[in-house]
């Protein structure tokens, strides 16, 4: 559980209209991926349920990425990217 925002994660998330209940909809529902020692939650078309597809609070939400500290309890930035889960598989460079 996200305990606290850096300070770039607030400037950023004010910057895209993300609100604490768009960041707790994209935990709950968004996939997991562990890469480059961070987490990525990532809210894709599919991830949102069908309730609450029609709803245009959640559906703007398609595309949404929470990139977290390794040990979840930090929020270091979030964008949108509708093709971004591509990016964040892509193995990282050594």
């Amino acid at each position: 559980m996200i305990e606290s925002f850096s300070k770039h994660a607030l400037q950023r998330a004010s910057q895209r209209n993300i609100t604490w209940d768009n960041v707790n909809f994209i935990m709950r529902f968004g996939r997991e991926i562990h890469n480059g020692g961070a987490l990525f939650v990532f809210l894709g078309k599919h991830d949102i349920p069908y309730e609450y597809q029609r709803d245009d609070r959640f559906a703007k939400l398609e595309g949404s990425t929470l990139l977290i500290s390794d040990d979840g309890k930090c929020l270091i930035t979030t964008y949108k990217n509708k093709n971004g889960l591509k990016q964040i598989k892509k193995k990282q460079k050594q």
